[in-house]
């Protein structure tokens, strides 16, 4: 940088002085940043920045599972789509991605990464979904998965045969302030002004009063569902909130898995998953059947490593389960999973495994279909 673009500051902080340039400027309103208050977090803050009390890691809002609204034409609705959520984290010069447990996945997808051109200067928080496209051009988690649980060297390679797309659905930060007090539609109505032009990120439609369409539209196209938000509704980190209903058309549900059975023919294959949830307030597993389709060579090998390194003697599931040559395994894994039928007190039926979640823990498994 030639010596004259650099400006000597006098931090109203601290009262240091320093250099101030393009680099060193506050990640939220650009001002400057200096380098001896330099905030934890993506980037440096500015101390008027600072005292506004700046969030860096948010908890996604989530949406109650649910029916259509009876005054439907109230809400606003978009399609839910099969993918991962993710935050996105922009400070002008770089990107972070962060899963809804907090976990930094930003080297997983390097083909989200951005550049100033194509999101301005300003910071951003944005909240959406990374999915992963069929042939047909509906997202899949099966081929989501495949993107998944792996090292950053891997990460690139994948990403330039098997690429995920980021779509966007709500604007948590704006302009040097958050706008998460605000209602969804004045945030909806701020996105859209948004000029974002990276290729792999996109807008999907939202509706006022368009529910039962959406979701024949939604049908007709094989996907899960639709979300309903109330135009009304402001952000609510970290709630799982009646205030966003989602409407499920597909039966997909999050079980934790307890366990597995060899194949006969071949002990390094997975012939099923046990799997289970845990009852509100229970201490231990309660069984809830099988999967043992929908796994792939790749699914196999990955799988079975992760299976092995949690093995335990004894099951973790509360009465029986599993037959005679079940193998238990301490329960940290994840499984989506689509099934046909779940009647009330028995197990699931036609169930097909999906992937592994790395984005949820046991204990925030809820059952939503049956």
């Amino acid at each position: 940088m030639p010596l004259e673009a650099i400006q000597q500051v006098s931090c109203p902080r601290c009262g240091k002085e320093y250099d101030y340039d393009a680099v060193r400027r506050c990640w939220s309103c650009g001002g400057p940043a200096c380098p001896h208050c330099r905030s934890e977090g993506i980037g440096p803050l500015c101390a008027e920045c600072r005292s506004r009390g700046l969030q860096v890691h948010i908890v996604p809002m989530l949406a109650s599972p649910g029916d259509m609204p009876a005054d439907a034409a109230q809400w606003a609705f978009e399609y839910k789509w099969d993918g991962i959520r993710a935050l996105c984290y922009w400070d002008g010069q770089r990107v972070r991605l962060e899963s809804r447990n907090l976990r930094d996945i930003t080297a997983q997808y390097p083909d989200l990464l951005a550049t100033r051109r194509e999101l301005g200067a300003g910071a951003l928080i944005l909240d959406g979904e990374i999915i992963a496209l069929d042939r047909s051009g509906r997202p899949s988690f099966a081929i989501l998965q495949q993107r998944m649980h792996l090292s950053p060297a891997r990460a690139a390679e994948r990403a330039i045969t098997l690429p995920v797309q980021y779509y966007i659905f709500d604007l948590l930060w704006h302009r040097g302030r958050s706008l998460m007090h605000l209602p969804y539609r004045r945030r909806r109505r701020a996105l859209e002004k948004l000029k974002l032009l990276h290729p792999a990120w996109r807008l999907p439609p939202s509706h006022v009063g368009k529910g039962p369409i959406m979701l024949e539209v939604a049908a007709s196209r094989h996907l899960e569902g639709i979300i309903a938000k109330r135009p009304e509704s402001t952000y609510q980190p970290g709630r799982r909130s009646p205030d966003w209903i989602k409407i499920k058309l597909i039966k997909e549900q999050e079980f934790v898995v307890g366990g597995w059975e060899p194949r006969r023919e071949n002990t390094e294959q997975v012939a099923a998953l046990l799997l289970g949830f845990y009852p509100s307030g229970g201490r231990r597993l309660r069984f809830a059947g099988r999967v043992g389709t929908g796994f792939t060579s790749e699914t196999h090998r990955m799988l079975i490593a992760k299976l092995r390194r949690l093995a335990r003697a004894s099951s973790p599931f509360d009465g029986r389960s599993g037959g005679r040559t079940a193998r238990y395994v301490t329960p940290r894994l994840v499984a989506q999973v689509a099934y046909r039928r779940w009647p009330a007190g028995a197990q699931l039926q036609q169930a097909s495994f999906l992937g592994l979640r790395d984005d949820k823990a046991p204990r925030e498994v809820i059952i939503e279909d049956r």
